[in-house]
């Protein structure tokens, strides 16, 4: 349910109608009680009066909010051609779309549902107006507003804070993730093959998987004796009828309609929806900062500082996801009997991520390959498997043969060698080596 509320970006404008038309209502005619407590900071003035200013604000109101949106149009329209389409879901669930446009919502609608009501009052004597008070307090909410969305808006501009955002929020989702892992068994056992009484497990209708409740399979599993193997990781796109898994039954068995139900038990507890979404896709925040690398990269941009800013964070990011336990998950029930195997991303699995594409696109700039020659190495040292590391210097190898294969006699190639020696060494437990001028 948080989730879902997390992106419904209609509610906090709906919210915000809402609350405007009930203080409209409220405050004309305040109650006696409300009339005594708002009496001492209400404005003296006739009805007329009252409903010239209220149109006087919402004018302003109007106008602010117009400003505000096309500022943040332009800036949306820079970062998805400038860095990645990708990007915009940060200035969605950005604090200008979910706070800023409420409150300006709420001052438009409490501005003409005051006016309204006061077009109902006959007096034309100068009394308390209450709602004048609040008009002019949301008033300065607006203008508080506006200039807080546009500090936030010149922030998101920057490519460092853009970066750094994303490996932040894609460090929240690991950790969210780690904690799903509590319960899994600590050394899994291998996946065993899809036998001939295996059931497949098919889509209903296609998309994105977002998420699995994997605690719901291994109920479902426990309770009908399944063992389920659920072969999708999320992110993946799945078309309608796909094979997402397979399942079989260690009892007698069951009758074809409870073979049914079993799939629908277990297809309930694995999401699809119409995009990626972040909230669970390790994957996904990785996917962002190679984007940006990559356009960086492109002819039509030409910043490799951008790139290096973006190889940087995820420098940062495998790093801190180096200690983290990933790669497939399986789940016993109260015997110790496995029977949830899950797909996951590994270690090496989000270092070929990182680097192949930015390492095609980017090959022929040394200071491009150094980053990802450091990455690389940085990620391996801190790696707990003897099999990850060694897969991390294979990887730092490749690097350098892909580069001195794209730049072959370039006068920079010989301080790449020797720094990826370097590194190498300082995978074997030497110094780290320092960064090179052109790193800088």
């Amino acid at each position: 349910m948080r989730g879902w509320v997390r992106h419904q970006l209609w509610i906090p404008p709906i919210v915000g109608v809402g609350v405007g038309a009930v203080l409209g209502v409220l405050l004309v005619q305040p109650t006696f009680f409300l009339g005594r407590l708002l009496t001492g900071a209400a404005w003296q003035a006739t009805a007329a009066e009252a409903r010239s200013t209220l149109s006087a604000v919402l004018g302003i109101a109007l106008t602010s909010l117009s400003i505000i949106l096309s500022l943040s149009m332009l800036v949306v329209q820079n970062a998805a051609g400038q860095y990645s389409p990708r990007l915009l879901r940060m200035y969605l669930h950005s604090a200008g779309v979910r706070v800023v446009i409420p409150v300006f919502v709420g001052t438009s609608v409490f501005c003409l549902v005051a006016a309204h009501e006061f077009g109902f009052l006959s007096d034309v004597e100068r009394a308390p107006r209450p709602a004048l008070a609040l008009a002019m307090v949301l008033l300065v909410l607006c203008e508080g507003s506006l200039i807080y969305s546009v500090f936030q808006t010149f922030q998101l501009m920057r490519v460092e804070n853009l970066v750094r955002r994303v490996r932040e929020d894609t460090l929240g989702t690991a950790r969210t993730l780690e904690r799903f892992r509590a319960k899994d068994l600590p050394e899994p056992p291998p996946a065993r093959p899809r036998s001939t009484a295996a059931r497949a497990l098919r889509a209903r209708h296609p998309g994105f998987i977002v998420a699995i409740d994997a605690p719901a399979i291994l109920d479902v599993a426990t309770a009908r004796k399944l063992v389920v193997h659920v072969e999708r990781a999320i992110g993946e796109p799945v078309t309608r009828d796909e094979d997402v898994g397979w399942f079989e039954t260690e009892a007698v068995a069951s009758p074809p309609q409870s073979d049914d139900s079993d799939e629908a038990l277990v297809l309930r507890a694995i999401r699809l929806d119409r995009w990626r979404d972040d909230d669970r896709d390790l994957l996904l925040g990785v996917r962002q900062l190679v984007d940006v690398a990559i356009k960086a990269l492109s002819p039509g941009i030409n910043d490799p500082y951008t790139a290096v800013e973006a190889l940087d964070q995820l420098t940062f990011l495998l790093c801190e996801l180096s200690g983290m336990r990933l790669g497939p998950r399986v789940l016993a029930d109260a015997s110790g009997t496995p029977r949830v195997f899950l797909h996951g991303p590994t270690h090496r699995d989000l270092l070929t991520l990182a680097s192949d594409q930015v390492l095609r696109y980017g090959a022929e700039e040394p200071a491009v390959v150094l980053r990802l020659l450091r990455m690389t190495a940085a990620v391996g040292r801190n790696l707990r498997e003897a099999e990850d590391r060694q897969a991390a210097r294979e990887q730092l190898r490749a690097i350098l043969a892909v580069s001195e294969r794209t730049q072959a006699g370039a006068s920079g190639q010989s301080l790449l060698r020797r720094h990826a020696e370097a590194l190498e060494q300082a995978l074997d437990g030497g110094p780290w080596p320092p960064l090179p001028a052109i790193g800088f």
